[in-house]
């Protein structure tokens, strides 16, 4: 069973892939819409999801993907600017 360090640490892997996935669909398309590598990413994240839940049925999977949120208003003004 891993713990709550490797969950942080897998939720910051997963935030940074999905940052760098919006940023790489805003500058190519001038929009968050459409981002496929963010899809992908997500389909990862899910089967992930499901290993950590047979891990460990304490696994707290609205914590987790709260912690790989990304706030796109903000990262729209970074990018705009």
């Amino acid at each position: 069973m891993l713990s709550k360090k490797y969950y942080n640490q897998l939720a910051e892997i997963f935030k940074f892939g999905y940052l760098d996935s919006y940023k790489t669909t805003y500058l190519e398309n001038g929009n968050f819409d459409n981002n496929k590598i963010g899809s992908h990413i997500a389909e990862m994240q899910w089967k992930l999801i499901e290993f950590l839940k047979s891990d460990n049925p304490n696994f707290n999977e609205d914590k987790f993907i709260k912690a790989m949120n990304i706030n796109l208003s903000k990262l729209k003004k970074e990018l705009d600017s």
